[in-house]
């Protein structure tokens, strides 16, 4: 191990890297007798020469982070994205006064995220992603082969299971800054507290394909700014806040496979910016007889109600996918504003009646599949239980599905 404040005798004391645009950069070995601005990776204010970002994504790093990073006091970013990084986070991390960023998607980070770095109130983006089931491998210079998709990168140690921890509980807010949290592919646990609605100026939340609990709590809607809310492929169970069409900047809203329910509130179609809409695939979920719970989806749970006329003030809808709930009514013509709608998907419900003339216009516009091999919008037009009338009439549908036994074919 090499001291932090001591430089090593290289023989070769220059690396030349492929750089993306093709052609090799020259640059000094870290811990050479080059000034530190000159190492691989070290990104250095142009006015004062302090180093402020250190930068090597998908360079095949193998190791931890070392808790002496902390020292760099003047640095406003780490970018170690997509690498083969294992270990924790070192809570000394958020004793970082100037960070700003810290980016590690794709490694086979564990452990639970130090409350030590909710300390770093000036951070703008985390993003932690991608630790869980993040299949990698880099080669080590002893031959060794580690692969991120096992703990510390070795399968005797078993898989790992990426981040952990309730990081969005109670001292989310100290995270006044934040923009962005990307937590995605992990295994953070706990709810969402109240607390997240303090952060003004987030802008993303990804934190899909965890094992997040709990309802979404009403502070939320405090976040106007929030463009992408990523949920998906959690536990969070309950209905939407009533008053989330106050989050007028929302564009893209993904909850599918959660076991929420309830009536979509009023002002939920007052999101006239939203671009990207899933709700499909509600699980309802029991406990068996060894207290396991199992979890499957349900086209008799999820959410109510009927798709209100109102649906037309969504004029950049794109992707509408409803799928697997409850949802009653007929499609209502005004959904032929969203003359951007290229995908919708309405089967396994209990939607009926015949699909408006304004809406099989729309496979004129975008609602069909360029490549010709996806369907787009799919309904519950097969005759229903094989012999009884289908659901819903569509002489526009890509595909046509049986409402009973779930069996779609393409009808295009």
């Amino acid at each position: 191990m090499v001291n932090a404040n001591e430089t090593v005798d290289f023989v070769q004391e220059d690396c030349d890297v492929l750089a993306s645009t093709g052609v090799l950069e020259s640059h000094k070995v870290w811990l050479s007798s080059a000034d530190e601005c000159e190492w691989y990776g070290a990104k250095c204010s142009s006015t004062d020469g302090v180093l402020r970002g250190l930068e090597m994504m998908g360079n095949d790093l193998i190791g931890e982070l070392p808790p002496e990073i902390s020292q760099l006091r003047f640095l406003q970013y780490i970018a170690f994205n997509g690498n083969c990084l294992y270990g924790t986070i070192p809570p000394e991390m958020g004793t970082m006064p100037n960070l700003l960023s810290l980016e590690l998607q794709g490694n086979g980070l564990s452990g639970a995220i130090p409350e030590e770095l909710n300390n770093a109130d000036k951070l703008q983006l985390l993003n932690g992603a991608m630790q869980y089931q993040y299949p990698y491998q880099c080669a080590a210079s002893d031959g060794r082969i580690v692969n991120t998709i096992f703990a510390k990168g070795n399968p005797e140690n078993g898989y790992n299971w990426g981040l952990m921890g309730s990081t969005l509980g109670d001292n989310v807010n100290k995270w006044k800054s934040m923009k962005g949290l990307h937590l995605f592919d992990n295994s953070i646990t706990g709810t969402i507290s109240p607390s997240v609605g303090d952060l003004k100026y987030l802008v993303f939340l990804r934190v899909h394909n965890n094992a997040i609990q709990g309802l979404i709590p009403n502070e939320i809607v405090k976040l106007n700014k929030l463009r992408e809310v990523y949920l998906f492929q959690n536990g969070v169970f309950g209905d939407f806040p009533p008053d989330i069409g106050l989050m007028e900047d929302l564009e893209d809203l993904r909850v599918h496979e959660n076991e929420m329910w309830g009536f979509l509130p009023d002002t939920f179609w007052k999101l006239t910016k939203m671009k990207k809409l899933w709700l499909q695939d509600t699980l309802e979920c029991e406990q068996d007889e060894a207290d396991e719970w199992k979890c499957m989806r349900s086209r008799d749970k999820g959410f109510q109600g009927s798709i209100s006329p109102e649906v037309g003030n969504m004029k950049k809808l794109s992707q509408l996918l409803l799928n697997n709930n409850p949802l009653t009514g007929t499609l209502p013509a005004e959904l032929g504003n969203c003359k951007e709608l290229s995908r919708l998907h309405i089967h396994q419900t209990f939607i009926e009646g015949v699909v408006p003339t304004e809406i099989c216009l729309l496979r004129d516009e975008e609602l069909f599949d360029h490549t010709g091999q996806i369907g787009v919008f799919y309904a519950d037009c097969r005759p229903n239980n094989k012999t009884e009338d289908p659901y819903i009439s569509c002489d526009c549908c890509s595909d046509c599905c049986d409402h009973t036994h779930g069996v779609c074919v393409a009808d295009d």
